[in-house]
């Protein structure tokens, strides 16, 4: 039904044409207006009859802010004025769009249409919101959506704070006219990178992974009898794609709804990111589920060797084709700021894993900083003794004689051997083997009568048992478990290794390790790299 206030109108002007045409006399002048009258009256007759669908297609509407247009502020509403037909209150008034809510899929729907919509964002954060959603319903063309389809609309995250004279200030600098008092911007990671040095490190990576044609990437240019459409390659980068695709990265979210349908409509193969290199793992995910691999696996972690046990995380593991992991062809990416150790990339080479880290510098090698890892791999209960004992600076005496009743000067004269011995903090320390008999065990029980700290150890006894029943004698704190050494929280490796990590007083020297395990030369290069020396007893 044609609206009444635009009826209305239409008669006004009918009414003031008439009061024209009386103001001329001559029939000349009469026949002119009269003529003029029936124009007017056709064109006003072609305006009521225009149907609904010659409408402009919603898709292709513009908000003017988009277009970086000024939006004059509307005059202010008194609680007297009445809503106007064609508005609606604002759906969601808190500072985070709820969610994640399911939305089924009408005819003529497209996601631009829902945000805005249903949700109140203008295109800026529709654009902006819009790759997470395709990423989140596995989505590749916002065009064409299935009527009945459940798309579920995550929560959409917005940093809000105050803002003045009540405005809502959208991501862009553009104010919203009385909308909540609230200042709404995407949060996005702090970096040390310039956009500039961010852009160079991306396209270095990237052209590893995905090498462009011979002739080099070309710039989005497109060409019809309509139009002609150009984008600027340095503001709008082109990337390459699995199966002759491009992707094309408009950074600042700046690029009109109606420009992206145009695109999409002309050249499908071309897929569009909004995401800035400055934003490292949101971008390099953005760019890695357009890319069209055949699979991408978001943190990836991978173990070699059970003890010591080397871990291996990433922030991406990419499977290119399905044939990328009997070719030994995978990839592993990290948006991280510090590398792999040199010695864990060639590892991973050899392994057929190829490493990018775009963001990373290296780290530097901490040279013997975090203390001492002490090797003892003998399994000779005296040998791992000897070795136990040098660690502590403990000179022993081997096979020595120790008269029990030397002090007592009764007349008796027994002596006792002693296969170690050794003084420390004032206490005198026995080491020696049981062998099972009665009266051995009788003699060692007598030592520890006249005050000697007796360590028996028993043919079966292994290192572990060997170094808990001498730390235990000498005081010096050790649990046996397996333990992390190094590096610090964060990075994208750890190490674990089974052994005694010691602690309190008495130590030559803060954070000593013993293990009995064999460690092989990358296993090495880690502790090194993270600051340990390494013995060998």
């Amino acid at each position: 039904m044609f609206p009444l206030d635009r009826i209305s109108r239409i008669i006004t002007l009918i009414s003031r044409i008439s009061a024209l045409a009386k103001l001329f006399s001559d029939k000349n002048t009469q026949k002119v207006t009269s003529n003029l009258l029936i124009l007017f009256l056709g064109l006003i007759a072609a305006l009521v009859a225009l149907p609904a669908y010659a409408a402009m297609d919603p898709n292709y509407e513009l908000d003017p802010q988009a277009l970086g247009v000024a939006v004059s502020p509307a005059r202010k509403k008194s609680k007297s004025d009445k809503q106007s037909v064609g508005s609606r209150p604002l759906k969601h008034t808190d500072a985070r769009v709820p969610g994640p809510n399911e939305y089924v899929v009408k005819s003529g729907d497209n996601l631009f249409k829902i945000l805005m919509r249903d949700y109140n964002l203008s295109n800026n954060e529709a654009v902006t919101f819009i790759e997470l959603i395709c990423r989140e319903n596995n989505i590749t063309d916002i065009r064409h959506l299935k009527v009945g389809k459940k798309i579920i609309i995550p929560p959409l995250q917005r940093k809000a704070s105050k803002a003045s004279k009540g405005g809502q200030q959208l991501q862009g600098g553009t104010a919203r006219p009385g909308s909540g008092g609230h200042t709404f911007r995407l949060e996005s990671p702090e970096t040390t990178f310039s956009e500039l040095e961010a852009n160079l490190q991306i396209r270095k990576t990237w052209d590893k992974m995905m090498p462009p044609p011979a002739s080099g990437q070309l710039p989005v240019m497109i060409q019809s009898p309509l139009f002609s459409l150009a984008l600027d390659p340095h503001r709008y980068p082109v990337y390459a794609a699995m199966g002759n695709g491009r992707i094309l990265v408009d950074k600042d979210a700046s690029i009109p709804p109606l420009v992206k349908n145009l695109i999409a409509e002309k050249d499908p193969s071309l897929r569009i990111v909004t995401e800035s290199p400055l934003n490292g793992r949101r971008f390099l995910s953005a760019m890695l589920a357009s890319a069209g691999f055949y699979s991408v696996e978001e943190n990836f972690s991978m173990d070699f060797g059970s003890d010591p046990k080397l871990t291996v995380r990433s922030d991406f593991k990419v499977e290119k084709t399905p044939e990328s992991i009997i070719k030994q062809d995978l990839v592993l990416i990290n948006s991280g700021r510090t590398q792999y150790p040199s010695v864990i990339s060639e590892f991973l080479k050899k392994e057929g894993l190829t490493v990018y880290e775009p963001f990373a510098s290296h780290r530097p090698v901490l040279a013997g900083t975090s203390g001492q890892v002490c090797q003892i791999t003998s399994r000779k209960l005296s040998e791992i003794v000897d070795g136990l004992l040098a660690l502590f600076s403990i000179t022993p005496d081997k096979d020595k004689r120790l008269d029990v009743f030397a002090n007592d000067n009764n007349g008796i004269s027994l002596s006792v051997k002693a296969e170690r011995y050794f003084e420390r903090g004032g206490q005198r320390h026995v080491v020696t083997r049981f062998d099972g008999d009665p009266i051995t065990y009788t003699l060692y029980r007598l030592l520890e009568s006249k005050g000697y700290q007796v360590i028996i150890l028993e043919a079966q006894d292994d290192f572990r048992k060997v170094t808990e029943k001498l730390l235990s004698r000498i005081r010096i704190n050790g649990t046996y478990a397996s333990h992390r050494l190094g590096p610090v929280e964060g990075v994208n490796y750890s190490l674990r290794m089974s052994g005694f990590k010691l602690e309190g007083a008495g130590l030559p020297t803060a954070g000593i390790f013993l293990t009995n395990l064999e460690m092989d030369p990358v296993i090495r290069d880690l502790l090194t790299e993270n600051g340990y020396s390494i013995t060998v007893r």
